[in-house]
């Protein structure tokens, strides 16, 4: 954290207002990213050098600016916006969030070759066993954990793609550039649902946080399944839009 921030007892302007300005001025120059928890009121106090009434004075004061956003029993956040996503987005996943809002980065954790197991048999329409490239990702916006995305992709239409995955690439990209496959219709099922113990790990949430699993199905022109992945995104973090042309009646 920033030092020489104390606070000027002879300055004219409020104390709190002293405070509401450094802290305002340290997430301008990100050093508290979006979502981001804020030190608590005694590391701040010394920050500032000032009392804890300032401090909470000037807290309350910014989180009713919108600017900060202050969870019981949990601490004070930097205020995020939601992200927009278009429920009928077909293309890959953070190319889906609209355009220009947020710092999204994503972080490959798993990426190996296993035998499908009986439910990916099922979606895939498959009887025999087959390999699956098992992509595990974490997309971060700035340096906060947004989601977690799980996607599944069989080896005998994609060989080769484990070693063509790294960060911060679209796999949708390789698979259409790389290997031809034009999407024809997809299917996705929503849930908000309580996360498991990895989810709530990797997102760094608790096991009563909200999350919103979406399960995504591809198929190409030909109605074979080509893709099968497994998301969960924070619930307080996006916001869901459709915008169709309904034509006229």
């Amino acid at each position: 954290m920033e030092k020489g921030k104390s606070v000027k007892v002879e300055s004219p302007v409020f104390l709190y207002d002293q405070v509401k300005a450094g802290i305002i001025e340290m997430i301008n120059k990100g050093e508290w990213g979006s979502g981001q928890k804020l030190p608590n009121e005694k590391s701040l106090c010394d920050t500032f050098n000032t009392s804890r009434i300032t401090i909470r004075r000037a807290l309350k004061e910014l989180a009713n600016e919108g600017a900060i956003e202050i969870i019981h029993g949990k601490g004070t956040f930097v205020k995020s916006s939601k992200q927009k996503i278009h429920i009928l987005n077909l293309k890959g996943y953070t190319e889906g969030l609209s355009a220009g809002e947020g710092n999204f980065t994503k972080e490959v954790l798993v990426n190996k070759i296993e035998t499908a197991d009986a439910e990916l048999m099922q979606l895939f329409n498959r009887e025999e066993p087959f390999e699956v490239v098992k992509l595990v990702r974490l997309i971060r916006d700035g340096n906060v954990a947004f989601s977690i995305d799980y996607a599944y992709l069989p080896c005998d239409i994609y060989p080769g793609i484990s070693e063509k995955i790294k960060n911060n690439v679209s796999t949708f990209t390789i698979i259409h550039n790389d290997y031809g496959i034009k999407f024809g219709r997809a299917k996705k099922e929503m849930e908000i649902i309580y996360p498991s113990q990895e989810i709530s790990n990797l997102l760094e949430i608790s096991r009563i946080d909200s999350v919103i699993q979406i399960k995504k199905l591809i198929k190409d022109k030909n109605e074979v399944p080509v893709h099968y992945s497994l998301y969960y995104l924070l619930a307080n973090k996006v916001n869901f839009y459709i915008d169709i042309d309904a034509g006229e009646e």
